[in-house]
């Protein structure tokens, strides 16, 4: 078995899973667990938390859009 197999299987996992979970707070058949759109509600309450999130948005542009590597 290849690494490449290894990293898309690894990779079909995680998105199975989150699709799991995903459904499960969407059906409320956990009252533990929290809807993703009400954890965000929750979250992006804080002034602080919006400007973290602003910051991570252009990091993340920043090194993965913006900049790109001479040969």
């Amino acid at each position: 078995m290849s690494t490449h197999a290894i990293t898309v299987g690894g990779y079909l996992v995680l998105l199975a899973l989150g699709f799991v979970l995903w459904f499960t707070t969407r059906t409320d058949a956990h009252p533990r667990l929290t809807s993703l759109s009400k954890m965000f509600e929750h979250l992006l309450r804080y002034r602080g938390t919006r400007l973290g999130l602003i910051i991570f948005w252009w990091w993340l542009g920043w090194h993965f859009l913006v900049n790109v590597v001479q040969y």
